[in-house]
C-alpha cells in the first residue's frame, strides 16, 4: 500500500499465510511473469455488513500495478477469489473502501458488489 514500509507488510502477509487466516491471489503477467496485481482474501465468522450467512468471504485487499490496469486485471483476481470462495462454501463476498475512493467504488459495482452500508468511524483516547 502507498506509504506502508516493506517491513510492515511483509510481516502481515507473512502472519497471514502462516496462520492460514488470509489467501492471496497474484496475477502475473506471460511470459516474464512479472507481478501485475494481487487480491488478499479472508474467512470472516463476526458481523459483515449485508452479510446473512456466515463464514462470509471478505476481500480484504485488491491492487494493480497502474501500468496493468483497465486491462481485467483487477475482474480476474476477483474471480479467482470468488471462485475459492465458493469452493469452501460460501455463499457471499463482502469488501469494502474508503468513502473518498470513488474508482474503487465503481469497480465493486461494476463487478457485482452492491452498496450496504456506509459508516463514519472514531475513536476517542482514553487516558489512565
Amino acid at each position: 500500500w502507498p506509504g506502508a514500509a516493506f517491513e510492515t507488510l511483509n510481516a502481515e502477509v507473512m502472519l497471514g499465510m502462516r496462520s492460514g487466516q488470509m489467501h492471496y491471489f497474484i496475477a502475473t503477467s506471460s511470459p516474464s511473469n512479472l507481478p501485475l496485481g494481487f487480491c488478499q482474501l479472508s474467512f470472516r465468522h463476526d458481523y459483515v455488513p449485508g452479510s446473512d450467512s456466515s463464514p462470509t468471504a471478505f476481500l480484504e485487499g485488491l491492487f494493480v500495478e497502474e501500468s496493468a490496469r483497465h486491462q481485467q486485471v483487477a475482474t480476474r483476481l476477483v474471480e479467482a477469489a470468488s471462485q475459492f470462495a465458493r469452493s469452501k462454501g460460501c455463499s457471499q463476498l463482502a469488501s469494502d473502501t474508503e468513502l473518498d475512493n470513488v474508482m474503487s467504488q465503481q469497480f465493486h459495482e461494476r463487478s457485482g458488489f452492491e452498496e450496504v452500508e456506509r459508516i463514519v468511524c472514531y475513536i476517542k483516547n482514553l487516558s489512565r
